[in-house]
């Protein structure tokens, strides 16, 4: 395996402050505020776009907060990120299963990494066929952004269903935070004149969309897990909406480097990282969506031979 070199240091007194995750937060939130507070006198071909740019980009953050930044205090980043302007997932289940997925032996495997959408082939063929055809809808880029968020929260919310009826405090107290705050959110933007369904049909899963075009390639099966994370270049306007998280291989390499360094890492070494990751490289969205907008990325179905991988 290649060498891998060091993650850079924050050197500067804005790069150790976090300056630019602190610009990030209050741009989110107030243009956040702004638009709802007057989305009844604009058009929804207007509030739409906007507003999915917006929470993609809070999901952005929050992916921010939970890694440790802008401040050296995990209580205090975590109340940053609790506010669920995208309603459907709580922060702290965010936070614990994207930490859990980071530890993961084996990215991608079914049985060990709470982020994978793969499938053992046991469990692929114990299901219906309209839900095997969704799956393989889900795994070209057209249907990730049409459907991924549906069966996204779909399947969230049965495993969710699950786990919090098996009880447990913890699970309880975060889910009651979360049901306070979310209905907090609906009753203010009742009171600005926008009804919570219009909101989660125009805001929501055009937000949740974009946020699947990013995580749509980041990961595959491989036979490490360097080669199983990718690297999508990407433009400015996307490595700034998704904070450079596009960059995965090098956000797998140092999860906790702030994400306004990681793409002078990636500029430095990129021979080496592409070394690392086996060449997964995509030029842009642009270039993925070519190839992949009626096309499967990969299969939905987890070979079992890659059990055995290391």
């Amino acid at each position: 395996m290649p060498h891998t070199p060091t993650a850079p240091i924050c050197r500067s007194t804005w790069q150790r402050q976090g300056w630019p995750t602190w610009a990030l937060i209050v741009c989110v939130y107030g243009s956040w505020g702004v638009l709802m507070s007057n989305a009844t006198e604009l058009s929804w071909w207007l509030v739409s776009p906007l507003a999915a740019v917006i929470l993609c980009l809070h999901g952005s953050v929050q992916h921010e907060l939970l890694h440790g930044h802008p401040t050296p205090w995990g209580w205090f980043n975590d109340a940053l990120g609790w506010l669920p302007l995208s309603l459907w997932i709580p922060y702290f289940k965010y936070r614990d299963d994207h930490r859990l997925h980071h530890r993961a032996d084996t990215l991608t495997d079914p049985g060990l990494d709470p982020e994978s959408y793969y499938h053992w082939p046991e469990s692929w063929h114990a299901m219906s066929p309209p839900i095997r055809l969704l799956w393989h809808l889900n795994y070209t880029f057209l249907g990730r952004m049409m459907i991924g968020p549906w069966l996204v929260v779909g399947l969230f919310l049965v495993t969710q269903l699950k786990e919090v009826s098996k009880g447990g405090l913890y699970h309880w107290r975060n889910w009651a935070l979360h049901l306070a705050l979310m209905v907090s959110l609906i009753l203010w933007l009742s009171h600005q004149g926008v009804i919570w369904w219009q909101y989660v049909v125009m805001c929501v899963w055009p937000g949740l969309s974009l946020t699947l075009m990013r995580s749509y390639a980041e990961h595959r099966p491989g036979p490490n897990n360097h080669r199983r994370c990718a690297i999508v270049e990407g433009s400015w306007f996307t490595r700034l909406l998704f904070m450079n998280v596009n960059l995965h291989q090098v956000h797998h390499e140092f999860p906790q480097l702030p994400w306004f360094m990681v793409n002078g890492h990636w500029q430095t070494h990129r021979q080496l990282i592409l070394q690392r990751n086996g060449g997964y490289f995509y030029k842009g969205y642009w270039s993925l969506m070519r190839q992949t907008m009626l096309r499967q990325k990969d299969s939905p179905i987890y070979p079992k031979q890659k059990r055995n991988w290391v």
